[in-house]
């Protein structure tokens, strides 16, 4: 059942509802968050290797390439990091914790 909408009317909850029907956001941020890791692990093995390729040719590194390269590594670790811990199921699963996440996930609504 084909339903073209109308460019002219205010967009409604359905509308909404029925364009994101096909699309899993969950999936999407995680290949996202997947894709930019990628991207920048990539930065740092360039950077990486054209300072080995100008300290081997003789050249001094640029300050700004070395700030760069330790900026890049701390962010990959931290990254790595908050992967590694969410993909862990959490170490405290008592009551009295479970009973903590309800009493703050209700002060938030």
């Amino acid at each position: 059942m084909g339903r073209y909408t109308n460019p002219h009317r205010t967009v409604t909850m359905d509308d909404e509802i029925d364009r994101d029907a096909g699309q899993d956001p969950a999936r999407d941020e995680a290949a996202s968050a997947a894709e930019g890791h990628a991207d920048l692990v990539a930065q740092l093995r360039q950077l990486e290797a054209f300072a080995a390729r100008t300290v081997s040719e003789g050249d001094s590194l640029p300050p700004q390439a070395t700030e760069m390269i330790l900026h890049l590594r701390e962010i990959v670790a931290a990254l790595d990091g908050l992967t590694a811990s969410m993909s862990q199921p959490p170490s405290d699963t008592s009551p009295s914790r479970h009973a903590a996440q309800e009493d703050d996930l209700r002060g938030a609504s």
